[in-house]
């Protein structure tokens, strides 16, 4: 592909564990399980005709919790009635009922009718690079002082919170040591705050963030 060498593998579509019956779907849905482990940058499949799933939903979680790239293609695109706002809307309800994958791009295609197939892979190199950067030190502890200018973390017990330095230890997944005197009372609802704006200054469309916070 442009001269990049990319391995593709087509799994079988994961059930429902109370809907595995036979051996052989049960190796099925491991060996899926083991690609997805293997994988840099993992495509999952919905249908446009019945939206999210349930299951859909296990599998992107899996995805995330496992540090992949993600990239949700909504197929059958071809048999959707649409007007100006049809595809706005399903990606609203995507992160409605999923909100983690406001991070994560969509791509609306046609297998039949090969309505952009050939973006799949641009879509899947974007956010392979995007999995592979590293952020200069420097960099990130400018953004660091900034945000915590925007909103300091919040002072529980009455203890101020400061995070002083933070640094990229590892790609694929991206992972960020933040160092704080604290860690352990910085709140879910600041480790949030933090990631948006993180997302919003560096681009890391498709990536799982994972943000260590450590007593400095």
């Amino acid at each position: 592909w442009y001269g990049k060498d990319i391995i593709l593998v087509d799994t079988a579509g994961l059930r429902k564990k109370s809907k595995v019956e036979d051996n052989i779907e049960y190796y099925s849905n491991v060996r899926t399980y083991q690609a997805i482990s293997r994988a840099d940058v993992v495509l999952v499949m919905l249908d446009a005709n019945k939206g999210v799933m349930k299951q859909d939903k296990t599998i992107a979680q899996y995805v995330i919790q496992k540090g992949k790239g993600l990239v949700m293609v909504v197929n059958k695109w071809d048999l959707v009635t649409k007007n100006s706002s049809t595809l706005k809307e399903f990606q609203r309800k995507i992160t409605h009922q999923f909100k983690a994958l406001d991070y994560y791009p969509s791509l609306f295609i046609s297998a039949l009718t090969k309505q952009r197939v050939s973006k799949v892979l641009d879509f899947v190199w974007n956010v392979y690079q995007a999995r592979q950067q590293k952020i200069n030190t420097k960099d990130l502890n400018s953004w660091l002082e900034k945000v915590q200018r925007i909103k300091a973390p919040p002072a529980p017990k009455g203890k101020e919170i400061k995070i002083k330095f933070m640094t990229q230890v590892n790609v694929s997944p991206p992972i960020f040591a933040c160092f704080c005197n604290y860690p352990k009372l910085i709140p879910a609802s600041y480790q949030r705050f933090f990631e948006n704006q993180f997302r919003e200054s560096f681009n890391f469309e498709g990536v799982p963030l994972i943000f260590s916070f450590r007593k400095k």
